[in-house]
């Protein structure tokens, strides 16, 4: 029987993705915003594994008390997701109150792969995946889907199918209005960085002369600058009559015949200067 429920869930003939599972009037917090069932959610993801795109989720037969694991042929990313296994076990108690849930890790015993409170495949548009159905399983003390705890998160965000992108819409003029928008941010971010540049390297250039200039400025003048130099001219003496070279021009012309007294000794053997009619200083 269970080989049959199986082949049923995972390999069977079917015309779309449908249930023929009823669920009780106390689950209808079980159903997504769009009013389908947990069993018929299930069937809609079971959908995107299948070759075909066909997937039914058939009502629990008489004397059956759960949904079980996929086979090992088919032990698929689709099956064996915890968001299947919850919807599943969610579908088998709304059916019957004698309904049981498979514990989680016997349910993907036949995976290679588990994907734990999460579905890695594309949610069709057509559905809806409830919050509760991402709940961890491996959290409860026995394993299972815990349908109690799935009436707690009925108001969580639910699960929809992300829109995918196309290429069959997008205009021609689209691929080159990339590079002209790239090549204007590259003109511009070329001409700021070549301004800070060149002002940085104003700025070092002007500090640099100056530098030199204020360096240089001890051994040399700068250009336009007079520096007054040393005269070679010697000072005038102090006029010394027994010095020649201190007489007045008008008596050291050659007018002076003699050597000039002293101011203090005035002796026979020196001879007098002869007077030219100027004043004597």
């Amino acid at each position: 029987m269970l080989l049959i429920l199986s082949t049923l869930l995972f390999g069977g003939v079917v015309a779309a993705q449908s249930t023929n599972a009823t669920c009780d009037k106390s689950f209808d917090w079980s159903l997504n915003s769009r009013g389908q069932s947990p069993c018929l959610v299930a069937a809609y993801l079971g959908s995107v594994c299948s070759s075909d795109g066909l997937f039914i989720v058939p009502a629990l037969p008489p004397n059956s008390i759960a949904y079980q694991g996929p086979i090992l042929a088919l032990a698929n990313p689709c099956a064996c997701s915890s968001v299947f296994y919850s919807l599943l076990g969610a579908c088998a108690d709304c059916q019957s109150t004698m309904a049981q849930v498979t514990t989680w890790s016997f349910f993907n015993t036949n995976c290679s792969t588990s994907y734990l409170q999460t579905f890695n495949q594309n949610i069709p548009s057509t559905t809806a995946v409830p919050h509760w159905a991402y709940q961890d399983v491996t959290a409860q003390t026995d394993g299972k889907f815990n349908v109690t705890l799935a009436q707690l998160q009925v108001n969580g965000p639910e699960s929809t199918s992300n829109p995918q992108p196309t290429t069959t819409n997008l205009p021609s003029v689209s691929a080159s209005a990339s590079p002209r928008k790239k090549s204007h941010a590259g003109a511009i971010a070329g001409g700021v960085v070549g301004g800070v540049v060149f002002v940085v390297i104003s700025i070092a250039a002007f500090w640099f002369i100056r530098r030199r200039q204020r360096d240089a400025a001890p051994s040399s003048s700068a250009p336009g600058e007079i520096t007054p130099s040393r005269s070679t001219t010697q000072m005038p003496k102090l006029y010394d009559p027994s010095d020649p070279s201190t007489f007045p021009p008008s008596l050291s012309s050659g007018r002076v015949q003699s050597p000039a007294y002293s101011a203090n000794t005035l002796s026979s053997e020196q001879p007098r200067v002869q007077y030219t009619g100027a004043p004597q200083v």
